[in-house]
């Protein structure tokens, strides 16, 4: 009912409630007849919803009530969540899992594909409530190390769909037929995850988004150059090159060659691409992607039993997101040798990076932000003309805006 109505019922009711629990005595007795005082709310609730259909102009839709017989909850779940996640779903054709920050309430899609779980969702610094990566067969507690691929590996175990995808709260793959200007690691940015940006990427066009999605075996991120992705834009050729120079960075030395010992010694059939991969230019970064189930799940059978071993023979405690970025590279891995060997198909799109996806809560803080976009890409055009994205000028600039 509307709060006006549930307002007026209430005094209604614990008015005459009050006064009759001072007048009746209930002294001796027992069982159900102790509560006398809610039986009568009861028949207070029908008097009042008889006068409001008749004396009122009150619109009603009557429902059918369910009673359930047995409500005891399952002794080894600690949660709802648990309780009704914790099972196999039924097909749900296609599932875009996107992996959430566990303690940023970030604005999400509101479109029913895109499934929003908080990633490291067992963790005491976990505020956020959403679905987590915590119940059913998980493995939450590693998150610290796999980053959002806690949560594909969540969806893997738990969940049962045609099409499988993943995106962060901060990366969306675009739906969009039109090609939007890319700015860094070859990604479109926008300050703000608004109504505005998921309309103009066709983020809440279902209909949409399922005919794109089921011509095609993959829906993948165009891919970067690796020359443009190293760090401190050190001069790289190759992809192994690229991820070289992160050595001491994202992780220890050597763990490039422990990585490839170890396709060698689950995945040999991936091998050759791997190495093909590696002597390439190009990659295909940040876990973003959207496949049939065949091809999720052995992408899955491919990556995590490596990712496991990483974080039994690497340095986690220094390093700790290592396992994750090897779980990046054997994404890409993956991906090529579906390409290049097995010739599936594949619709590449751009993927798009929002700076700040904290909730709008106002009229006032959209219109404050769009002016702020605007103005935001008018500086950087003339910028990006006055120093080239990647250019030592531009290196050399921000290195002066660092040091104050």
């Amino acid at each position: 009912m509307s709060k006006k109505i549930f307002n007026e019922y209430n005094k209604v009711l614990f008015d005459i409630l009050f006064e009759f629990d001072k007048q009746f005595d209930t002294t001796g007795y027992e069982g159900n007849k102790l509560r006398a005082t809610g039986y009568m709310g009861e028949i207070v609730y029908g008097v009042y919803m008889w006068y409001l259909q008749h004396h009122t102009d009150c619109r009603f839709l009557e429902r059918q009530i369910v009673y359930f017989k047995n409500t005891e909850a399952d002794p080894d779940a600690n949660t709802l969540a648990q309780r009704t996640l914790s099972y196999k779903k039924p097909n749900d054709d296609i599932k875009i899992f996107v992996s959430h920050r566990m303690d940023l309430d970030s604005a999400v899609i509101g479109n029913r594909i895109f499934e929003n779980y908080k990633c490291n969702a067992g963790s005491a610094r976990c505020f956020l409530k959403m679905n987590g990566d915590d119940t059913g067969d998980n493995i939450s507690d590693l998150a610290k190390y796999f980053s959002e691929l806690s949560v594909q590996y969540w969806a893997w175990k738990n969940v049962d769909a045609d099409y499988y995808g993943l995106c962060h709260y901060r990366r969306y793959l675009s739906f969009s037929d039109k090609r939007y200007k890319n700015t860094v690691f070859n990604m479109v940015r926008e300050l703000k995850l608004t109504p505005h940006e998921k309309k103009k990427y066709h983020l809440d066009d279902t209909k949409k988004i399922e005919k794109t999605v089921k011509q095609y075996d993959m829906i993948i991120p165009v891919v970067a150059k690796a020359s443009e992705m190293s760090y401190n834009r050190a001069e790289v050729k190759t992809l192994r090159e690229m991820w070289e120079s992160y050595n001491g960075v994202y992780f220890e030395q050597g763990i490039i060659d422990k990585m490839f010992s170890l396709i060698k010694e689950y995945s040999p059939e991936y091998y050759n691409s791997a190495c093909e991969y590696f002597s390439g230019k190009y990659h295909r970064a940040f876990n973003c992607y959207i496949m049939k189930k065949e091809l999720f799940v052995r992408m899955c059978e491919f990556q995590f039993p490596i990712m496991k071993r990483i974080t039994e023979i690497t340095d986690c405690k220094t390093y700790e997101r290592a396992p994750g970025y090897i779980g990046e590279i054997l994404n890409g891995i993956f991906i090529h040798h579906m390409l290049t060997v097995e010739n599936r198909s594949a619709k590449e799109t751009q993927l798009v990076f929002f700076v700040n996806t904290e909730k709008i809560n106002s009229a006032k803080e959209y219109y404050k932000y769009r002016i702020h976009s605007v103005a935001d890409k008018a500086v950087r055009s003339v910028a990006d003309k006055i120093f080239p994205m990647y250019s030592p000028r531009r290196e050399k600039v921000k290195k002066l805006l660092r040091l104050k």
